[in-house]
């Protein structure tokens, strides 16, 4: 998480709020695995912000789309590739209302809570490319399983299929209730 330091501290010196998503925070809500970007939320409000200090720290645009920025590190760099999620102001608000201390450090940005990124993980695999399925469908049933959350349960069931479908729902439900 310390590789995001440098990002962080330039955000914060310009006042632009970020949280941690992704695969660093599947690892904060309790699945360890290897992830090899950081998907950071930040208002779509502040995307030219963003642009300006990523580029400020050698970052290349590699791909853009309406919700999002990929961005590469320079090369020999230590900085991960970084994701850009961006998110109007009311979700933005309300993902920050509910985000937990980074807990490898106070100065590092917060992480977005455990039904947050269940929820956005859901939302990638209904409407994101195929090619994520197995990493996010895999990362939702390690964080049911790590977490001892009943998917049966009706709030994450709701939630599941609030954001996800129903054969997700039911993929999560079978092999969390079979380990």
């Amino acid at each position: 998480m310390n590789e995001i330091s440098p990002i962080a501290d330039r955000a914060a010196e310009r006042n632009l709020p970020l949280l941690v998503a992704g695969g660093l925070a599947v690892e904060v809500h309790g699945y360890q695995r290897k992830t090899f970007d950081a998907d950071l939320v930040v208002r779509r409000e502040d995307q030219q912000a963003w642009l300006v200090l990523m580029r400020e720290l050698g970052f290349t645009i590699h791909r853009e789309g309406p919700v999002f920025l990929q961005m590469n590190p320079p090369e020999q760099s230590q900085l991960p590739p970084v994701d850009l999620m961006l998110m109007s102001n009311e979700t933005f608000g309300k993902l920050t209302t509910t985000a937990i201390s980074n807990p490898y450090g106070s100065k590092l940005p917060k992480v977005v809570a455990l039904d947050s990124l269940i929820a956005m993980k859901c939302h990638a695999i209904r409407h994101g490319h195929p090619g994520r399925l197995v990493k996010d469908a895999d990362d939702l049933i390690h964080l049911f399983l790590a977490n001892r959350l009943d998917p049966d349960a009706i709030e994450w069931r709701d939630l599941i299929l609030k954001f996800g479908t129903e054969e997700l729902y039911e993929k999560i439900r079978r092999t969390c209730k079979t380990e």
